[in-house]
């Protein structure tokens, strides 16, 4: 616990990583909560579609019988719809709201996976040695020539588009890079007295690797998992965006696929979700440089 205080207290010398903590607190209470206040993402009303956010006005052109023709219209925001609504008449708070749990979703658990595989391959790799480390990093050397983004789209391009298989992939995928960190650490730690200690005491494989190796590692741990959940959150966003991503759920880059093409006459459609997009990314990695100080004996 005196440890858990002495790095807190080191985090919050870092404004700009508290800043980021905030933001992300913000957005996770408003992902929990927020579908409760809101209409439902996907409800349809094309009497209110193209409706600007509030405070402003957009000359749009609808058809009047009347006329017999095309006549220009003011539309301005109104509280129903406070950030507006797309082409279809959906909400863009309710949507956005959505959007903010999908991508906390895919960048927690994505990261998650990747960073298990990853810690487990590296530790084992540096433990063991030999014709282990050989093979195990052989495989992540390969692994890392193929470019990310490309084999996340030949991936989900071949076998579907779900959620479920997206997090799946990313996380299998993402790995290569907490492999390496881990092995280099691993590889100082296990000649270090303890290790030696608790092998002439007995203690097995496991027990080393798992009380002894792991934990002191997990410094290291903590601040990539924190520096790869953006990379998790953008590659979703990119699948969707180029319409690869899973169309029942209601994602950042959905949103910005549907807005592209309105730019110029419903430009808060693609600028919204991009600017929640940014505010999360940038977060979390304010977070990563504040928690990579804070266990940085050097920085003190």
């Amino acid at each position: 616990m005196k440890l858990i205080t002495y790095y807190w207290e080191r985090v919050k010398r870092h404004s700009m990583a508290m800043s980021g903590l905030a933001f992300i607190i913000f957005l996770i209470l408003i992902a929990a909560i927020g579908p409760f206040f809101t209409v439902s993402p996907t409800e349809v009303n094309f009497d209110e579609k193209n409706l600007p956010p509030i405070g402003f006005s957009m000359e749009q052109s609808r058809y009047s019988p009347e006329a017999g023709g095309l006549i220009s219209t003011y539309a301005s925001g109104i509280w129903k719809h406070p950030f507006g609504t797309d082409g279809m008449g959906r909400d863009l708070l309710s949507q956005l709201i959505s959007g903010a749990r999908v991508s906390l979703f895919v960048g927690l658990f994505a990261t998650g996976i990747a960073i298990i595989i990853g810690a487990m391959i590296g530790v084992s790799s540096a433990y063991f040695g030999g014709i282990v480390d050989i093979i195990m990093m052989r495989f992540t050397d390969i692994m890392m020539t193929f470019p990310f983004l490309l084999l996340l789209i030949l991936i989900v391009y071949m076998f579907g588009s779900s959620l479920t298989l997206i997090i799946l992939t990313i996380g299998l995928t993402g790995w290569t890079g907490t492999a390496r960190l881990v092995r280099s650490e691993t590889l100082s730690l296990r000649t270090r007295e303890f290790v030696i200690a608790s092998k002439a005491l007995g203690a097995s494989d496991l027990r080393i690797i798992f009380y002894h190796l792991l934990p002191n590692t997990i410094s290291s741990i903590i601040v990539l998992a924190t520096l790869s959940i953006p990379g998790a959150i953008l590659a979703e966003s990119a699948l969707s965006f180029i319409g690869l991503g899973d169309p029942q759920v209601a994602s950042w880059g959905n949103i910005l696929n549907a807005g592209q093409n309105d730019i110029q006459t419903a430009w808060w459609i693609a600028v919204e979700p991009g600017f929640m997009l940014f505010l999360t990314i940038i977060s979390f990695n304010f977070i990563g440089e504040g928690l990579r100080d804070a266990f940085d004996p050097e920085s003190e």
